[in-house]
């Protein structure tokens, strides 16, 4: 199936064409999709929302690597039916793939994944040395 992008206007049809020509390069097998991703930092640590709707967790994979941490999962294209014509398709499918460097106060060692409604939650704890203490005056 080819992807194409069109706004009606005749005049920008050149431009169109050029469009289309790159998204036929890119086959399926090319495409890297970076989930739209969300990061907060609170005092005790940085929390990673990427959205990734209709993956299991088995298809996840979350690990620190080199100092980054790195997301990778693969999102398939479902196999329709050879009777079907698909009239749209917008769904972006292929490889999932994010790499954060992580902070210098970032603790490697304490990294938690969870996921849920098609948003995986990745907290980096802060090492406790980077965290601030009160010091009582005497």
């Amino acid at each position: 199936m080819e992807l194409r992008y069109e706004n009606g206007l005749v005049g920008n049809r050149w431009l169109l064409d050029n469009m289309n020509g790159i998204f036929r390069e890119l086959g399926p097998q090319n495409r890297r999709v970076a989930p739209p991703t969300d990061v907060v930092e609170d005092k005790d640590a940085y929390h990673f929302y990427f959205e990734m709707a209709g993956l299991t967790t088995d298809s996840i994979e979350v690990r620190v690597e080199d100092g980054h941490l790195v997301v990778e999962a693969e999102r398939k294209r479902p196999e329709w039916p050879q009777e079907t014509a698909v009239r749209v398709a917008e769904r972006a499918y292929g490889t999932i793939h994010r790499v954060f460097e992580m902070p210098k106060d970032a603790s490697q060692d304490h990294v938690h994944a969870t996921y849920k409604d098609g948003v995986l939650a990745v907290t980096v704890e802060k090492r406790p040395e980077s965290k601030p203490v009160k010091i009582q005056i005497n």
